[in-house]
């Protein structure tokens, strides 16, 4: 049990007191010599098991911006004097219990596990003995998964009955397409002693989108055409039996993302009986980066509904909006990895298969532990341990590539012009891991009264229905030296056709706009980007110092990007 205690040896770098008052924790930050995030990760865990709710933030010396920063990470809210907030932390498992699927949704990650590899069914008695340890470690948000996890009812069926045996009643989740649902299996849910719920993934109320979703786009020849009719009478079975459901939409650019797809949606979930919609990006990884044009941000779906939802809460994890003035909830449920390895273990809970292999992290199927009777708690140290080890490396970041970027006021880089056999060559040489990829467009305006290097920009990604604007000052050096001095913080524009508008106005003039598809690589040496310019063509290479000897017989540009790509569209 925690207890009033005061550190006089810092914990993780952080010397602090600590105070519980009935579910509160109050915690008084004495002095730092580390980052105070993952101290207060670990802190967090160990309160949600002594089941207090909330956390009340106290620093003896003004935090800095930094530190305000990560706070706000952790969803810590500032209220007066000190920082305040809720615990969430749930201990929850996901049990993939089988990789089989009736489906074949072109964007499948298959819960992180490796596509594609056939696994070995554990027997019912392993499962067994892993809920037996579930259960004495206190979990108690119990998820089935798959694949789709009703093509192995059976296992479900043997797993509850055990689970009523030992008087082991979590919540329990299924996630699942809906297209396996039938009487039988609603009246064994029905009469599970605690509650259970269906998570449907339903990515669209448009015939068209569902079917390209769901079959066509990988396999046109399956899936017949009242096949979201007949998933919808399956969700009116599930609501004459009151069985409380959500609908999980995974976000997909320019197939289920338009304000009528979402209006659909939303409205057959209001009509059925939803309690909710989860919103959900898509996991763009290095394996799964030709998805990368699909991808949609839930700031989007926000900004596209905004007039629509109002705020109720928000954790790590989510934020959960009230849908006009109805029942139904709105959720715009961040991916783990997008937060960070950091709050990982905040975020994501034990996650195990059918072959009795548990998966500490999401990305890397090839670390796992392998489970028996008596072993559940020391791999969850083990899997624990290799989260830090992550966390280590990739802080605030994670390997998804979808990644935010603060630039810096000052920046200086080198550019050389490359064919597309000197890329290959390059990429062979450098020899980095792929950290990012971007996909957006500039758009540049000059105004007559300000030197020529000087401009402005408003970038767009994507992904994104807004657009950055950012004023910026570019002088070159004999030597290739890029030296970037940017005038401003930028600021978002969400409503560009005012903005473009405003800036003719103001007198300046839209002189050009490129689309640029850009990767991000880090070796062990060197930071370099690959960038591809649609419209002419022409690939740069970009480094933050020369290139040293890497015989690809180019030398770094001397004149601005802006000029470069002017000279090849002019002619």
């Amino acid at each position: 049990m925690l207890k009033d205690a005061f550190y006089d040896s810092p914990f993780m770098g952080v010397y602090y007191q600590l105070k519980i008052e009935s579910n509160t924790a109050i915690l008084q930050i004495q002095k730092s010599t580390a980052d105070i995030l993952p101290a207060l990760v670990k802190l967090e865990l160990a309160l949600a098991e002594q089941n207090i709710t909330n956390i009340k933030l106290y620093f003896l010396a003004s935090a800095c911006d930094s530190t305000i920063k990560r706070l706000l990470k952790l969803n810590y809210y500032h209220a007066s004097d000190h920082y305040h907030k809720k615990i969430t932390y749930r201990k929850a498992v996901r049990f993939s219990i089988t990789e089989k699927c009736n489906y074949h949704c072109f964007f499948c990650h298959e819960e992180g596990m490796e596509m594609e590899v056939r696994r070995e069914k554990g027997q019912h008695q392993q499962f067994f003995d892993v809920i037996k340890q579930l259960a004495d470690l206190g979990y108690d948000d119990f998820t089935f998964t798959g694949g789709e996890p009703l093509l192995n009812w059976k296992g479900i069926s043997a797993c509850l009955d055990y689970m009523e045996k030992i008087n082991y009643l979590p919540e329990i989740t299924i996630v699942t397409n809906g297209e396996r649902i039938n009487q039988h299996i609603i009246d064994r849910l029905s009469n599970f002693p605690s509650l259970v719920r269906f998570n449907l993934s339903l990515h669209s109320l448009l015939d068209d989108e569902y079917l390209e979703i769901v079959h066509r786009k990988k396999k046109q020849q399956f899936g017949s055409d009242d096949l979201l009719d007949k998933i919808k009478s399956k969700i009116t079975m599930i609501e004459k039996a009151s069985i409380p459901f959500k609908l999980n939409i995974v976000l997909l650019k320019d197939i289920n993302t338009s304000k009528n797809s979402l209006d659909a949606i939303l409205h057959y979930a209001e009509q059925s009986g939803a309690t909710s919609v989860k919103f959900l990006e898509l996991l763009i990884t290095e394996a799964l980066k030709d998805f990368y044009p699909y991808f949609y941000t839930l700031g989007a779906v926000k900004s596209s509904l905004h007039n629509e939802l109002t705020l109720l809460w928000q954790n790590q994890k989510k934020d959960v909006y009230q849908y006009k003035n109805s029942h139904l909830e709105v959720e715009l449920q961040h991916c783990p990895c997008a937060r960070g390895c950091n709050v990982c273990l905040l975020n994501r809970g034990v996650t195990f298969t059918a072959e009795m292999k548990q998966f500490p992290c999401f990305l890397h199927p090839e670390h796992f532990e392998t489970l028996s009777a008596d072993n559940l708690a020391t791999n969850i140290m083990e899997g624990d341990k290799y989260i830090d080890k992550m966390a280590e490396y990739f802080q605030d970041n994670s390997p998804i590539l979808i990644q935010e970027h603060n630039s810096k006021k000052h920046e200086t880089a080198y550019y050389y012009l490359l064919n597309k056999e000197q890329v290959e060559r390059g990429k062979r040489l450098l020899n980095g891991q792929l950290e990012r990829v971007r996909k957006f467009t500039e758009t540049y305006f000059f105004h007559p009264q300000q030197p020529e290097n000087e401009y402005r920009k408003l970038a767009k990604n994507s992904y994104d229905e807004s657009a950055l604007a950012i004023s910026q000052k570019m002088t070159i050096l004999a030597n290739g030296a890029h030296q970037t001095e940017f005038l401003d913080e930028g600021r978002v524009i969400k409503d560009i056709p005012h903005y473009l508008t405003s800036m003719q106005n103001q007198g300046f003039t839209q002189q050009a706009i490129y689309t640029w598809d850009i990767e991000y690589y880090k070796s062990k040496d060197i930071a370099y980007a690959i960038s591809h310019n649609e419209d002419t063509g022409l690939c740069l290479l970009r480094t933050e110092s020369p290139l040293q000897e890497l015989s690809l017989s180019v030398k770094p540009l001397t004149t601005s990007i802006y000029n470069l790509l002017s000279s090849h569209t002019n002619k």
